[in-house]
């Protein structure tokens, strides 16, 4: 064998370990909101006995966060259900709705339930006086909340709260 085929093949190896190892050690990929199992969940919320209108209900967990809104009734539907198993659920409702948020900022997308979230953080943050929270703070905010739910495997039609 020629020397100078041998220090030709030296890179290539070289570079296909390097490949090797990178790949072993890159573990598995963060999972993915779809790769979170789910269930269906609905229910009803009511304050003080009575149905809480157009209140915004989030069951999450480390991984997923489902979201719904109450009807005329109080009753709620996750639209992507809530991840199988223990979730911490809080339950909003402001004062002149989500729309009061909206206002403060233009670029919040009303049925993004996270820049609402996070634009009333904001308007509490900066010392703006913003939409009086109608629940209590045991109920409405997710570092707060007192709330949980284990959502079985089938899921679940009865997910009910009463604040």
């Amino acid at each position: 064998m020629d020397i100078r085929q041998f220090n030709r093949g030296i890179p290539c190896a070289a570079f296909l370990l390097i490949c090797c190892f990178a790949l072993g050690c890159a573990g598995k990929p963060p999972s993915s909101p779809s790769a979170v199992k789910k269930a269906p969940v609905s229910g009803t919320v009511t304050l003080s006995g009575k149905p809480l209108v157009d209140a915004e209900v989030y069951f999450f967990t480390e991984k997923f966060t489902g979201f719904a809104k109450t009807d005329e009734e109080g009753k709620y539907i996750l639209a992507q259900g809530a991840a199988i198993g223990a979730n911490k659920v809080y339950i909003s409702k402001f004062e002149g709705g989500t729309a009061v948020a909206a206002a403060a900022d233009p670029t919040l997308e009303l049925n993004d339930p996270t820049q609402t979230e996070i634009a009333n953080q904001s308007q509490a943050a900066s010392g703006k006086k913003g939409p009086k929270q109608l629940i209590p703070p045991q109920f409405s905010s997710e570092k707060t909340t007192k709330l949980t739910f284990d959502v079985p495997e089938g899921g679940v039609k009865d997910a009910d709260f009463n604040l």
